[in-house]
């Protein structure tokens, strides 16, 4: 078991990092990119999969009135992001984004890797 925004693991162990549906539901997510950048050997991949919207009034109504109904029964859900957010955590993390896909009606197939420095 570890904190998914500051993984148990010693910098640059590994090639990849997998997310898979569980990135809407991290508080901190910029400390969640950080800590995925310290893990990651360089070139190394993040490969993130979650919910997205494109429309940025779909995502608000999800994030403003939504997510804050289901949470009354303790769902934990915080917020689902767009390209736009998605890449400045990356940047501000050291990372680059090198594709982002939305697939079927509301999923989100990234792909973020670690530059070789």
């Amino acid at each position: 078991m570890g904190d998914c925004e500051n993984l148990p693991f010693e910098a640059n162990s590994f090639d990849a990092v997998i997310c898979c549906e569980s990135f809407h539901h991290y508080p901190n997510v910029q400390d969640f990119f950080n800590s995925v950048y310290r893990v990651l050997k360089p070139g190394g991949r993040l490969v993130l999969r979650d919910m997205t919207f494109n429309g940025a009034f779909t995502r608000w109504f999800c994030n403003k009135i939504e997510m804050p109904i289901i949470n009354l029964k303790g769902h934990g859900d915080v917020k689902i992001y767009g390209r736009d957010e998605v890449d400045a955590l990356c940047r501000n993390a050291g990372l680059v984004m090198e594709s982002f896909e939305k697939r079927g009606f509301c999923r989100m197939h990234s792909v973020i890797r670690k530059p070789i420095r």
